[in-house]
């Protein structure tokens, strides 16, 4: 595998060379300090420009298209990173070596077609699309209270306030109304002039000819400024632990919990925290899961998960209704013992083999490999040789300091109550 990074001038181009696959994959990932008004108008963005452009106007002629391409897969996401929120869309395609000579050409031509000739009359979207992808957008965020985890977990981030992680990743229906086709048009122009760009090719290809392909027709006039912090502000840890309850009509209630992190280090978020988490939560050899479910069956679940950008860990359950107050004390047990160096070296050495074992595997994915080298471009984070030796060397020591700046700060209850009629 061999990567080489090229500033483009406005974007930079990365090419992961290899011979690992038989297909092709480029991702254009657009991002910028988020704003909570940029939510939703990303999500209906990627939504319309996916449903339609002036060479293909419906989205049957673009899978009609697609199946022409030999089965290209495009599809987009709008996501969070830390402080900033990134709009990326991706092919993948096989290569031409098993199709037709400049096949590769002809299918990043199909996505430049989506990113560069969107359908618009009139300085304005087509009305009609824009409707259905308002509609849809509509239902998706509405849709939150479905899943309760979700619903639940959503809450308890919401009660940080202005936080980036505090805000419905699908938007709001306020702003949302107030999109027209206009506007859409206008915030999607700044996509080429106001984001980072960044693209990553992975495949076995011409470098030389991708740089061609690129530099003659990927247009975009950045301004190269330097980037801006990605790490969210660390939240203030509490002397007390503060506890919101919400009733609801079920047999199961939803136990989630918000932890601050701070003072870490460079090295501490990017490889202690990741074996922490497994250690404490990450899987049925937890910690957690072994102390609240298997030794005391208070919970049909019981997992954490870190957001290292964010500086905040989470610990989310599904327990039986009224066994809250027995599960809070076995997490805060849980979390002492660790600090107090209470766990055996078996358990912390499955942890590290665990998360060795998923960066290994995501060599094997197009989608790994181009996470690994888009967190080298937002955080400098090391190659996969790099972190796995880095993995290895975590000591006990290391757990257990990281441990004392991990403080218990929030819990959501969504405390589930049966219906007397039944």
């Amino acid at each position: 595998m061999n990567y080489e990074h090229i500033d483009m001038g406005s974007y930079n181009l990365h090419i992961i060379k290899t011979k690992r696959f038989k297909t092709v994959t480029v991702e254009v990932d657009f991002y910028r300090m988020l704003k909570p008004e940029d939510i939703t108008i990303r999500n209906l963005l990627k939504s319309v420009l996916l449903s339609s452009n002036k060479n293909f106007k419906t989205e049957r002629e673009l899978i009609k298209e697609t199946e022409n391409l030999y089965d290209l897969k495009l599809i987009s996401s709008n996501t969070r990173i830390g402080n900033y929120t990134s709009l990326a869309f991706k092919i993948r395609f096989l290569n031409e070596l098993y199709t037709e000579k400049d096949m590769n050409e002809y299918s990043i031509e199909f996505l430049f077609d989506v990113l560069f000739n969107p359908n618009v009359v009139n300085n304005k979207f087509d009305e009609d699309i824009v409707k259905k992808c308002k509609n849809k957008l509509a239902k998706s965020i509405k849709s939150l209270s479905d899943n309760k985890l979700k619903y639940t977990l959503f809450k308890l981030l919401e009660t940080t306030k202005d936080k980036p992680y505090s805000y419905n990743s699908y938007g709001n229906l306020e702003d949302l109304e107030k999109i027209t086709s206009s506007s859409l048009y206008e915030y999607y122009k700044t996509l080429f002039t106001d984001d980072y760009i960044d693209i990553f090719i992975v495949g076995d290809v011409d470098v030389t000819k991708i740089k061609d392909i690129f530099r003659e027709k990927f247009k975009a006039t950045t301004f190269k400024k330097r980037q801006q912090n990605i790490l969210v502000s660390e939240l203030k840890p509490r002397q007390r632990i503060k506890k919101i309850t919400e009733n609801i009509e079920a047999n199961q209630s939803q136990l989630t919990l918000l932890c601050s992190l701070n003072n870490l280090s460079d090295y501490e978020r990017k490889y202690v925290l990741l074996v922490y988490n497994e250690l404490l939560g990450g899987s049925s050899n937890s910690i957690l899961f072994d102390t609240v479910r298997e030794q005391n069956s208070y919970a049909y679940y019981i997992n954490s998960s870190h957001k290292s950008y964010d500086n905040i860990l989470m610990i989310y359950s599904g327990i039986e209704s009224g066994n809250s107050e027995e599960v809070l004390k076995l997490i805060r047990k849980s979390l002492q013992n660790i600090t107090k160096g209470k766990f055996d070296e078996l358990v912390l050495d499955n942890a590290k083999k665990t998360i060795i074992a998923s960066i290994k595997a995501s060599k094997d994915s197009p989608a790994g490999i181009i996470n690994t080298y888009f967190a080298k471009v937002l955080v400098n984070s090391d190659e996969f040789d790099k972190r796995i030796e880095k993995i290895k060397n975590v000591t006990k020591e290391d757990i257990i300091n990281l441990s004392k700046k991990v403080t218990m700060h929030t819990v959501y209850l969504l405390e589930g109550e049966q219906n007397e009629n039944n």
